[in-house]
């Protein structure tokens, strides 16, 4: 069991629970109540099929592929979904079953969105089977929850638990970025904006990600409802209408604010640039006031008879004279040509 895992309740350990790789396993009642299930009973609970279960496998455990070609009741294909190597988000269904791949942030604080893990699920009016091979944040608070009390009625109101706790994360993370983008905005207003070109870049790739997760969500979602079984009931059809409709204000959250992001970039790319124009014309005025100077005093410089002042006691004075008037009158030419 992966250290960032809660271990299941009153102490049971992995070998306890029937199966190899299995980090906890859940029967629900009528209610939505959740226990803790282990050994025989769990495998009388798959066989009898009386009330729903919750079983959530590692994949990282080699020994989890034969405890999920053991589980009782899934098609073949069912299986090979639970244990797919395919990291894109998807759902499909194998007649009255619905198996996909979902996405999540890793279990690490504080949440990372370049952190992003997949875990796969099958689910039937009397199972809900989840595997990951990483600790998955928004599993793991699910499991957190019914260990406080939380109820779930049936298997699709975990599911859509899972996608609203899902979906909180990124609400969280997405936050935290539009506080970083006001803040530079208002620096940027201020006329600082000292490292923003560090943390834009750094805010703009974290919602690049975040952006890139949740739209293919949402189309899982529809996906799901579009092609539901006869189970799944109007109910939670309705919720999970809704939890897609969460995940789109989601994606349209996360579009705004990379607009943002992208105004900001491009505004301060143009005050840069308006600043290295200045420094240019500052040195194009500066190169040209010295030019007359410059020529002058390489004619002085050249060593050959006939150049003025060089027998006389002022040449030195009226020399300077001379550069000095080349450089009024350069400034007088710039003046006029609306260069100063």
């Amino acid at each position: 069991m992966d250290a960032t895992d809660d271990p299941p309740a009153n102490g049971l350990i992995e070998a306890d629970l029937g199966f190899d790789g299995l980090l906890w396993a859940y029967r629900f009642s009528e209610l939505g109540t959740a226990e803790i299930l282990q050994g025989r009973y769990l495998r009388e609970a798959l066989e009898n099929q009386e009330n729903w279960l919750w079983l959530h496998f590692d994949l990282g455990d080699e020994r989890t592929y034969r405890s999920i070609s053991s589980l009782p009741h899934l098609p073949r294909s069912a299986m090979a979904k639970l244990l797919t190597t395919e990291d894109r988000q998807h759902i499909d269904s194998f007649g009255q079953v619905i198996g996909g791949v979902i996405t999540d942030y890793e279990n690490v604080d504080p949440l990372d969105a370049k952190r992003i893990v997949r875990w796969q699920f099958v689910l039937t009016p009397h199972l809900f089977v989840s595997a990951r091979r990483l600790p998955a944040y928004t599993l793991n608070q699910v499991h957190l929850d019914l260990q406080s009390g939380r109820c779930y009625p049936d298997v699709l109101s975990l599911f859509t638990a899972i996608i609203h706790e899902f979906a909180s994360a990124t609400s969280v993370m997405l936050h935290e970025l539009t506080g970083k983008l006001d803040e530079m905005e208002e620096q940027f207003l201020d006329q600082k904006m000292v490292s923003a070109p560090e943390v834009l870049g750094m805010v703009r790739r974290r919602l690049v990600r975040l952006h890139r997760q949740a739209v293919p969500l949402r189309a899982v979602l529809i996906h799901m409802l579009t092609e539901r079984p006869d189970w799944f009931p109007d109910e939670a059809a309705t919720d999970c209408q809704r939890v897609a409709e969460r995940m789109d204000s989601l994606a349209d959250d996360l579009e705004s604010l990379r607009e943002r992001g992208h105004t900001l970039h491009d505004e301060f790319n143009t005050r840069e640039a308006e600043k290295t124009n200045k420094r240019l014309t500052v040195l194009s005025i500066v190169s040209a006031l010295l030019l007359p100077p410059t020529l002058i005093t390489g004619v002085f410089g050249m060593n050959v008879a006939g150049l003025p002042f060089r027998e006389t006691p002022l040449g030195f004075v009226g020399t300077c004279a001379l550069m000095a008037a080349s450089v009024v009158g350069m400034l007088v030419i710039l003046r006029r040509i609306k260069l100063l």
